[in-house]
Formats: C-alpha cells, structure tokens, sequence
C-alpha cells in the first residue's frame, strides 16, 4: 500500500510526532536515527525525504523489450525514444530470435549518439544491447536545457538567413544538421516533465515549482522545436531558390527575420524569468511583425514584369515568409505560456 493514515500526536509545548509504518520503513532500508527531509509541497501536501545522499537512488529503474528479427530499424527507434520518455534509467534490448539484426544494431547506436542526451551503450553483443542514461537530474536543470534548446534555434534561424542572402549551401545544411541537437534537449526535458509529474521531490531536483508549470514547460519546448523545424526548412529553401534574389527583397526578409528573433528573445526570457508584464508586452511586438510581413507579400505581389524566374522567386520567397511568421505565433504560444505560468503571482501582488 502507498498511503496510510496516522493521527498527529502533541507532545511537549511545542512539538507533534507522527508515526510512520514499520513496513515503509524496513522497505527504504531505513533505521531509527536516520536523518529524513521533509518539505511542504504547493498543494500544502508534506513529502518526508531520505537524507541527501540517498534522494535519488528510488529514481532508478530498469525495463526490458524484445527485439523481433523483422522489427524495422525506425520502430526500434521510437520504441527506445518511448522508454526514455518514460523515465527509465537502464534500457535492455533482448533478441527474440539468435541474435539483433545489424541494422537493427545501427539503429540502436544513432538513435543514442543523435536524440538521447546523457546515454551510453554500456553492453553490446549478439542477443542483447542494454542503454543507460548516465546523466543525473540535477547536472542539467530543465531551465538550462530550454535556454540551450533556445540559444541553438535562434543561431539556426539567423544561419539560414545568411545562407539564403550568402547562397552558401555549407551554412544550409549546417543549419539542417542542427536540428538533431534541439530535438535532443527536447526529449532530455520531455522525460524530466513525465518523471516529474508522478515524483514531486523530481519537480524540485529539475528546478520547477509547481506540477503545473509541467505543461506550460511542454508548450514552451514544443514551440522551440518548431522554430528550429522552421529553420531547417528557410534553410532547404534556400538551396532550392537557384535564381538570386534581389537585394530589397533580401532586406525586407532579413528585417523581418530580426523582428521575429526579437519576440522570440522576449518570450523566452519572460518565461525563464516568471516576467508576466514582459509576456503581455509581447502580443503588440508579435502583431507588429505580422503586419511587416503582410507588406512584404504585397510588395512581391505588386512586382511588375514577371519572368518565370521571378514567380519561381517569389513561390519560394513567400514559403520562408510563412516559416518566419510560424516562429513569431510559436514565441507568441511562449509567451502566453509564461502568462500562465505566472499569472498567480500576479493576483497575489494585486491583493496584497
């Protein structure tokens, strides 16, 4: 059983003791005179916590899959990215025939190297691989992982612009390449948010306050993501566009690409910071930017002397325009998140 109920006994003049059961504690191997943690949760729950050294040795768990001789090599990868998700800590891939499969082995192997922060392969051979994640909860706090999620996206939308201005396909497909590192972070936290939602002592380990600063926090890394789905598209367009583009129409791209960065920048930091005015301010910022790019299709519609290069110019030029105004409505979705997230404390300065 995981719940009991005790009475609350007074003792002395300014103490009261509560018993806990004999069974829970023979079972977190603990003894009288051990030193235990206990901590007021936001739900005015109390959560009692083994000394520091021992806090997150419950967290680790173990689970086991069959590896099927005619399971597909993207399968497997979505089957280990679902059990990471999910929180285990070591991961077993048994074969359910002789032995796995050599691309079933590859596949293994990129999907820990490319989406699965703090992992490792610790055992490899013909019947079994077994994965561990080696990082620990505290080491990358799930603010840091955001602001890095965020700092990755940012460079790769401002890669792609000069790789449009520039034509320089190195700087395209690096912006593309980047993309495996944010979809990264993103399920580094994805699994911390999961975890969390059913351990509040990991809600505070991972740097959160309440349990429903969990879906704000899933919206804000979803939104992330996107953005750099954003740029990696800019990015591929930008190869496909052969003609070169002409300067004025580069510069209204590009002034417009750095008002969509500036409320993407606002809306991170409102929401890392808890800053609801700072999140408010950021509907005008975002209307603004909307309208700019409304100039910008109108203008290449007025163009006269359209050549079949121009329309090819244009189709291209309105598609990234269309993937720059997708990141101003995602920093948008950030910034309500941060009002969300927020708007609690808002109310209680009002009242004070």
């Amino acid at each position: 059983m995981n719940s009991d109920i005790r009475k609350i006994q007074f003792t002395g003049r300014s103490t009261y003791i509560l018993s806990l059961p004999k069974k829970w504690i023979e079972e977190m191997n603990l003894k009288a005179g051990d030193h235990v943690s206990i901590s007021r949760g936001s739900n005015n729950s109390l959560c009692i916590t083994p000394e520091q050294d021992n806090r997150l040795q419950d967290v680790v768990s173990e689970v086991s899959t069959y590896v099927m001789i005619d399971e597909g090599p993207n399968t497997l990868k979505r089957k280990i990215v679902s059990m990471y998700l999910s929180g285990y800590n070591l991961i077993n891939l048994k074969a359910k025939s002789s032995r796995i499969q050599p691309n079933q082995r590859e596949a293994v192997r990129e999907v820990v190297r490319r989406s699965l922060i703090g992992t490792e392969i610790i055992a490899d051979s013909s019947d079994i691989i077994t994965i561990q994640v080696l990082l620990t909860l505290p080491e990358l706090s799930v603010n840091t992982a955001v602001r890095r999620m965020f700092l990755i996206a940012s460079s790769m939308h401002r890669d792609a612009l000069v790789a449009l201005r520039e034509k320089n396909y190195d700087i395209a497909k690096g912006v593309i390449r980047s993309d495996d590192e944010v979809d990264r972070f993103s399920l580094y936290i994805l699994r911390n948010l999961v975890m969390s939602t059913n351990n509040e002592r990991i809600l505070q380990e991972i740097g959160l306050k309440n349990p429903s600063d969990c879906l704000s926090y899933r919206v804000t890394v979803k939104s992330i993501e996107r953005v750099a789905d954003h740029a990696s598209r800019i990015a591929s367009k930008s190869m496909e566009i052969q003609s070169s583009i002409p300067s004025i129409i580069i510069e209204k791209i590009e002034r417009l690409s750095n008002s969509a960065l500036e409320v993407l920048t606002s809306a991170v930091e409102a929401f890392l910071r808890r800053d609801y005015n700072l999140a408010d301010r950021i509907a005008d910022k975002s209307d603004n930017v909307l309208n700019l790019e409304r100039e910008i299709m109108q203008f290449l519609d007025s163009l006269e002397n359209r050549t079949i290069d121009k329309q090819e110019i244009n189709a291209g030029i309105k598609l990234i325009l269309e993937d720059i105004r997708r990141t101003v409505e995602h920093a948008s979705d950030i910034a309500e998140s941060a009002m969300n997230q927020t708007v609690g404390e808002i109310i209680k300065v009002e009242k004070k």
